[in-house]
């Protein structure tokens, strides 16, 4: 460490030998001469009154050349000193000019930091929707699938209702058929017994028409069914009309992500068509769950057609188990003593 206070004496002896040994006495030189020792500005003031202290002096005797020698030797010094001044002047303002460069280098990294942040945390935004983008197309692919199912099971219900209400057409007309046998049957008789016939055939013509009127009752049934059966087709259509509209705003979807590039400086409008995309992908989840409800409701009601068909089945069913009852109860013919019996009684009639 360099110490303070270095005096004139030092300063002139490490002078002399500088130039005894025939090397310049420069500041740094006698600096050196003097172990690293003293500051500049002080052996610089300590040359000055050396250089003043020679100049007053006489000459000496046979010392022209060295007195020559220590004026340009003091001349070299303080153009060094002087050169060292403005050097360190101009090294200071360099350091300046270096450290204010560094600083807008340093605001440029961290602007170019948030700027590959920024772009990053875009690329993450995009990675993000394209998965969500991949996951709605699996969720229409199922609802799609899903859809296929429920058309030809509903489209197997209609024809088993279709063939079950060409079976109850069979049957009214069995029972059409039947109901003239009996008429037949009441016909014969007539001759027997006037009083047993018209009660017996008010009782036929009272069941026969509640009979009657349950078939007709039955097939309004039936024929509701299949009007309900066919407008739950027609919801099912329109259904997939709106999987076919969510089908092309997905198709759409996509068209703008192939569009969109990562370039710096369309980032405010990859930003803005992210958003839209993120909307437009909410839009399709919501009618993606709007369909999966509707697919839910439709779904009951098919449950509900189901018991109705089989109620109106087992309705039908009993029926024309009580048709086939009464007409077995008509046909059979009347016992010997019965008839006897009637007879005695229309004739006391």
């Amino acid at each position: 460490m360099a110490r303070a206070g270095v005096t004139k004496g030092e300063v002139q002896r490490a002078r002399l030998a500088l130039i005894k040994a025939g090397k310049h006495p420069s500041i740094d030189a006698i600096r050196i001469e003097l172990g690293n020792t003293g500051s500049k500005a002080t052996i610089f003031r300590h040359l000055k009154d050396i250089e003043a202290d020679e100049g007053g002096a006489g000459v000496p005797q046979g010392a022209v050349s060295e007195e020559l020698l220590a004026f340009v030797t003091n001349l070299a010094g303080r153009l060094e000193f002087e050169a060292q001044e403005r050097f360190d002047a101009l090294k200071a303002g360099h350091a300046e000019e270096v450290r204010g460069l560094k600083e807008q280098l340093e605001k440029a990294r961290g602007e170019a930091r948030s700027g590959r942040t920024e772009a990053e945390r875009s690329q993450v935004e995009l990675s993000t929707e394209r998965a969500a983008r991949q996951r709605v197309e699996a969720e229409l692919a199922a609802l799609r699938l899903e859809h296929g199912q429920l058309t030809s099971q509903l489209t197997a219900q209609l024809e088993g209702a279709q063939e079950q209400i060409r079976a109850a057409q069979a049957q009214v007309a069995s029972l059409e058929e039947k109901h003239t046998h009996a008429r037949e049957a009441l016909e014969h008789f007539r001759n027997a017994s006037r009083e047993q016939r018209d009660r017996e055939a008010r009782q036929h013509e009272q069941q026969l028409q509640y009979l009657q009127r349950e078939v007709a009752t039955a097939a309004e049934a039936l024929t509701a069914k299949q009007t309900e059966l066919r407008s739950a087709l027609q919801e099912k259509a329109d259904a997939l009309a709106h999987l076919s509209a969510a089908r092309a705003e997905r198709r759409q979807v996509d068209e703008q992500l192939r569009e969109l590039k990562p370039a710096a400086e369309r980032l405010a409008v990859q930003n803005q068509l992210v958003e839209d995309m993120r909307g437009q992908a909410q839009q399709a989840a919501l009618q993606y769950e709007t369909l999966r409800m509707r697919a839910g409701e439709l779904e009951q009601r098919k449950g509900e057609l189901e018991r109705l068909l089989a109620g109106a089945t087992a309705t039908a069913q009993s029926q024309a188990d009580m048709v086939k009852e009464l007409l077995a109860r008509i046909s059979q013919p009347a016992p010997a003593g019965k008839a006897k019996a009637n007879g005695k009684t229309a004739a006391a009639g």
